[in-house]
């Protein structure tokens, strides 16, 4: 009797010490097995602005991506604000790396304005601008294209007559959401039969509830009349039409960011390219000059050492 209660303790006992060996074994395994930090970086990077500013002290938003794969503090870049420390923690665990703690406000939405009256035309500001938002020529006055400035504020120092200052942008406020209404979906399908266009507004409500924009649009959220068909044949009284209504709004501007951020980066990647190949070219021309100089006196120097050799 005494053995057998004595093998019931030692079968829990047994468990946990396997248990505690497979979380060790497991968390060696972890340490030793390389972190794919460019499938990480390419996360973190689709989460910044790209506004390619350089406020955080890397040279644009991808080296900052892979500084934060690697460790760098989160709260880095004023611009993706405070949204986007939740978003890095959210990915990286509430025990990332900060540098001041969260930002108390989302930092104002600014641009570049030249004062055109006192621009010298000296070109000073177009390189350091990473997405090439200032237009202008050399002895000819400079103007800031608005809606490429990104406000990053590279531009202000090189100024030598301090003509380029930073305006405030009013913000845009987005419009309320919809009051939630009804009770909860009970999968009964009757939304789908009365879909005009045959769409799936359960499925479609679900995944707007989660903010799945992407698998949203994928069943076609956009194609939603808002029609409110489905609302009437709700047994739960939802709401449906003016909840796609605000879904389809969100997702819109989902799409959009996205594609401003492409398109910020799309420049940033062309001005990176022109000033190398402009670097380039006066390398190559540097080049040029000192194989003709060295070309130039060549012939005096042999001519030299022959008449010595003569005398």
């Amino acid at each position: 009797m005494a053995g057998a209660t004595l093998s019931l303790y030692a079968v829990p006992a047994l468990l946990v010490t396997l248990l505690g060996f497979f979380a060790l074994a497991a968390s060696v395994l972890q340490r030793r097995i390389p972190k794919d930090t460019n499938a990480l970086a390419d996360r973190i990077e689709r989460m910044l602005p790209l506004t390619q500013c350089a406020q955080c002290g890397h040279p644009g938003c991808r080296p900052y991506a892979e500084a934060v794969a690697a460790g760098e503090a989160i709260d880095l870049c004023p611009p993706g604000g405070v949204e986007l420390i939740a978003q890095l923690k959210g990915l990286m665990g509430d025990d990332a790396p900060q540098s001041h703690g969260d930002m108390a406000t989302a930092p104002p939405i600014v641009v570049a304005v030249i004062d055109e009256a006192a621009c010298i035309g000296c070109t000073l500001c177009l390189d350091p601008c990473p997405v090439d938002a200032i237009v202008g020529a050399q002895g000819f006055m400079h103007t800031v294209i608005e809606q490429e400035c990104t406000g990053c504020e590279l531009c202000i120092a090189p100024c030598p007559v301090d003509c380029i200052s930073l305006v405030t942008q009013p913000a845009t406020i987005p419009p309320a959401p919809a009051p939630l209404l009804g009770r909860g979906c009970i999968n009964c399908g009757q939304c789908i039969d009365a879909c005009p266009i045959a769409l799936q507004p359960d499925q479609l409500l679900k995944l707007s509830n989660a903010k799945e924009w992407a698998a949203a649009e994928a069943l076609d959220l956009q194609r939603c009349i808002e029609c409110g068909l489905c609302d009437r044949v709700c047994p739960s009284e939802i709401n449906l039409a003016a909840r796609f209504t605000d879904a389809k709004r969100t997702a819109a501007m989902q799409t959009a960011v996205a594609a401003e951020k492409q398109r910020i980066k799309t420049r940033y990647t062309a001005h990176q390219q022109r000033l190398i190949a402009v670097q380039s070219q006066a390398d190559n021309r540097r080049a040029d000059r000192l194989a003709k100089l060295r070309a130039k006196r060549a012939p005096s120097h042999a001519t030299d050492r022959t008449d010595g050799t003569d005398s």
